[in-house]
């Protein structure tokens, strides 16, 4: 069809010259059937929506436009008190006259006295690329949470910590209708707005809106959309609690927001001494606290942004407070301000004991760190979003964020030999504070155009940054055995001033070829400028005065990136393939102005990427995607200078470091079963790295390490995943079995010597839950098994287990009371000895609601009954490995009340 118009099209236009249409017709009124005068009639030309001529019906209803060019129409009759009407004119030599004849206008309005639409949709479909939730098709128990809606959704896991994953892969944002609900960034309602206001909730992959800035401009996010109904958008809701055991722990939070059409305001405070220390996920994302994520950019221009919940590692005390305001202030303006102050204090202490193996001999460390770490930032966005025309967007942000912080920690290491004598100990004292500031600010202007997928796309980014440090380090030595080689005791001042700014900007131009292929070129220019000032002072009869020159330095890191793209889109109905690649050219100049030193680098990457989309139904869907990637050194690896500030292990930069080459392979396949309900959801990621990042160690006779960062070629992992879902009478329980397992390969050199180091994990998990009106249970088992393999040491390779056992129990009872309790153990095996601990968290609470809307609650809980709460974690990296402990807050107990509220008059659901 589109061939023949642009056959007629291009007829008509050889003709148009010498020969004109002529258009006429009679204009009557539904109702009496009389002439209808003052209708305005257009002809507009297809190919470009050119008004070519206009005119008004007579008296009598009739009009006549005048003789216009042979060429294709679409012929609009417009009037006030009437729908308007269309009409499709096809220019033809042979045909020059067209008269409509009668055309007889509908009413803009119909009453009907009553319309039934019924309609039906699965409860998980897919539309396009998209993943969708029919919310109303998954039962919530009444004023339930858009958590508890999540939690239902099959393939959608939301973990204590706040991690949202899909389909096992992680959600890197949260939205709410597309777009910030509160604030500007990842947005969703959670606890105090019901999932009744959710209409569903949508799963995709989205293009970085940093396009030009992306590796291969084909890398995603995943996205979570929650769509919500009319209903829920207007009003004001929020929340205001508070707990305390009245001796030694509290815990406060207050958030509100108000909205009205366009208009979103949001303020929020939280206090506390508990692992509650930071918002929840849902609150975070519900009233928009974008200033909670953290935003990061790697040495490819591309953007991040991440946001953790996870109970700190150590005794936290928290506060903190902001505004944030969301308004269209003109018609085609949108405006956002937001303001958020953070002030947090740690006490933590831990312990460690790490065994180093190396090719004849090994020798072990016991390490007893304590610390007191305080932050305090404020952070300013503004954001404006302007509509230019129907055509044009410009987006324009600017964030600012002003940093205080300090760190006081204590070390005392001890060191064994094999057979396990002391040999000697070292104690360091470091002291340290540092304050600055950090910038960025971005521009992106998208242009399309009136053929259909025809865009240009114009990006700037740049960011500025400062830090300015100052402390002291002290270190003392005592060697148990007689050697030559002793570590000197250190009394030294640090002073460092850092400096980042970097200039990115990008162009993009996507031009559509035919219906199904489309092209993309990009170009990109990145500037990247940084300097490091590292002094160090040695003191001298009291004062800091003596450079050490071993420990300073000024480094000067100058990086140009160029670098132009092309890409080839197919997409039909069910398939979609891209493919094309980046090449680039790095300039680097690494400047040592202490020691008057000079290396450039000058060097190209291409790198190829190409993808793939089948959809086999609205239900199943395989994806698999080929792309590369490259990474440059940051300043810290290029600076050749000795950082001591653990003496024990000294690290040294190296100006030759050569950028990173990454191939990346990933495939996904999900499937949903409508009439079963099963779900099915299968992954893997496969990643090969040329010029890695990584690390030679040497190590003397009295156990002190020296690395140096390095490049390597052959690193690897491969990571897969499988699941399933599997519901039974009519939902009411649901098992759910999944598997994850990964594999890499790590080459270091120790010593001179390269080791291999080859690192298989794996888990098997198995959930089962049970959802009833008034009951919710649920019990999850997890089993891991875990084995580091070392070419440099046999020794090392001992596999080591954990496993965990979680269960949950919420009942509503009569009187408006309800119960909760959930326990989780965990087992630790094969490690090394103190460090195989098994223990139990239960925790329980008692709660009563209040008041005819049930918004007032009040409750009892108690966290770690049995009082054995701990952390242990263990790490390995190349020939080491380590087991730590670290002090967190255990067993306390408190009297909480809540207070919820919102303009719908509608109760909400006590928390359990």
């Amino acid at each position: 069809m589109k061939r023949l118009l642009l056959c007629l099209c291009l007829l008509s236009s050889i003709s148009s010259i010498s020969q004109k249409l002529n258009v006429s017709g009679n204009l009557q009124d539904t109702v009496s059937k009389s002439p209808l005068p003052n209708a305005i009639i257009m002809a507009i030309k297809l190919m470009d929506s050119t008004l070519v001529e206009f005119t008004r019906s007579d008296d009598q209803g009739f009009f006549k436009l005048k003789p216009i060019p042979v060429d294709t129409y679409q012929v609009i009759i417009s009037h006030p008190k009437f729908a308007d009407m269309g009409y499709f004119i096809f220019g033809d030599l042979k045909n020059l006259n067209y008269d409509f004849g009668k055309i007889i206008l509908q009413p803009k309005n119909v009453s009907l006295e009553e319309v039934t639409i019924f309609a039906f949709k699965d409860p998980v479909y897919y539309k396009g690329d998209t993943l969708v939730y029919t919310a109303d098709s998954f039962k919530t128990r009444a004023n339930a949470t858009v958590e508890d809606l999540l939690k239902k959704l099959p393939g959608l896991k939301v973990d204590k910590d706040g991690k949202i994953t899909s389909q096992g892969k992680a959600v890197d944002k949260v939205l709410v209708d597309g777009d910030e609900f509160f604030g500007g960034d990842p947005t969703v309602a959670t606890k105090n707005l019901n999932a009744s206001a959710i209409e569903s909730v949508q799963v995709y992959e989205k293009k970085s809106d940093d396009v030009a800035n992306s590796s291969t401009g084909e890398e995603t996010l995943k996205i979570l959309n929650l769509k919500l109904k009319d209903e829920a958008k207007k009003g004001y809701f929020g929340k205001l609690s508070g707990g305390s055991d009245f001796q030694k722990f509290y815990e406060g939070e207050a958030l509100g927001n108000y909205f009205k059409k366009k208009l979103k305001v949001s303020v929020f405070g939280l206090a506390s001494n508990t692992p509650n220390s930071s918002f929840g996920w849902d609150d975070v994302f519900k009233y928009g606290l974008n200033n909670e994520f953290s935003r990061g950019e790697n040495e490819d221009g591309d953007m991040y942004m991440s946001y953790t919940s996870s109970q700190p590692q150590g005794i936290p005390r928290t506060l903190k407070t902001g505004f944030y305001y969301n308004d269209r202030i003109f018609k085609n303006t949108k405006l956002n301000l937001n303001y958020s102050y953070n002030n947090s204090l740690v006490q933590s202490q831990s312990t460690k004991r790490s065994q180093y193996f190396l090719e004849d001999t090994s020798y072990t460390t016991t390490n007893v760190t304590e610390s007191v770490t305080k932050n305090e930032a404020h952070a300013i966005n503004i954001g404006i979003e302007q509509k230019i025309d129907s055509l044009t967007d410009l987006t324009l942000n600017t964030r600012i964020k002003f940093i205080n912080s300090g760190l006081s920690s204590k070390d005392e290491t001890d060191f064994l030999s094999a057979n396990q004598l002391k040999t000697r100990n070292t104690a360091i004292q470091n002291n340290t504070k540092n304050e600055g500031f950090d910038m960025t600010n971005s521009v992106k202007l998208i242009r399309k155009f009136m053929k259909k997928d025809r865009v240009l796309t114009l990006t700037y980014n740049n960011s500025v940054s400062e830090t300015r440090s100052d402390g002291v380090l002290e270190t003392d030595n005592f060697s148990y055995l007689d050697s030559s080689e002793f570590l000197n005791s250190v009394n030294q001042r640090k002073e460092g001033f850092n400096t980042n700014q970097n200039h990115i900007a990008g162009l993009a131009f996507i031009e559509p070829i035919t219906k199904k292929i489309k092209v993309e070129t990009s170009y990109d220019y990145m500037y990247y400028s940084s300097k490091q000032d590292k002094k160090a002072l040695n003191n001298v009869n009291g004062e800091y005065n003596q450079v050490d020159s071993t420990f300073t330095n000024n480094f000067i890191n100058i990086k140009q990136i160029n670098r132009a793209g092309l890409k080839f889109i197919y997409e039909s109905k069910k398939m979609r393939v891209a493919i094309g690649s980046k090449v680039r050219n790095v300039y680097v100049n690494n400047n040592n102005i202490f020691k008057a030193q000079q290396v450039t680098q000058n060097f190209n990457n291409i790198l190829p990427f190409a993808t793939y989309r089948y959809k086999f139904s609205d239900n199943k869907s395989l994806n698999v995607k080929y792309w590369t990637s490259s990474v440059n050194p940051t300043i810290s690896q290029l600076q050749p200078v000795r950082d001591n500030t653990n003496p024990n292990f000294i690290n040294i930069g190296n100006p030759n470091l050569l950028p990173t080459l990454t191939h990346q392979v990933d495939l996904n396949y999900n499937s949903w079963k409508s009439v079963s309900g099963k779900y099915t959801w299968l992954g893997m990621t496969y990643m090969y790295t040329d010029n890695d990042m990584s690390t030679a160690t040497t190590y003397d006779t009295i156990g002190r390490t020296v690395s140096q960062a390095i490049n390597v070629n052959g690193n690897f992992s491969l990571n897969g995943y499988i699941g399933t879902s599997l519901p039974f009478f009519s939902k009411k329980l649901e098992i759910g079995p999944n598997v994850n397992a990964s594999y890499s390969s790590n080459k270091t050199l120790i010593n001179a010597e390269q080791n291999i180091t080859k690192d298989l994990r794996s888990s098997v998990n198995l959930n089962i839950r049970l959802d009833m009106d008034k009951i919710e249970a649920g019990i999850n088992g997890t089993y891991a098994y875990n084995q580091a393999v070392s070419t440099l040491n046999n020794s090392s390779n001992k596999p080591y287990t954990s496993q965990t056992l979680y269960g949950y129990i919420n009942l509503k009872l009569p009187l408006k009371f309800a119960l909760g309790s959930d326990a989780n153990y965990t087992i630790n095996a094969n490690r090394t000895s103190g460090y195989n601990i098994n223990y139990l968290v239960w925790n329980a609470s008692v709660s009563k609601t209040f008041g005819k809307k049930e918004n007032f609650i009040l409750g009892a809980y108690a966290y770690d009954i049995l009082n054995q709460n701990i952390s242990v974690d263990r790490d390995i990296t190349s020939n080491v490995v380590t087991d730590i402990k670290t002090n967190i807050i255990s067993r306390y107990f408190l009297l909480k009340a809540t207070l919820k509220f919102n303009s719908n008059k509608t109760k909400e659901e006590d928390e359990y």
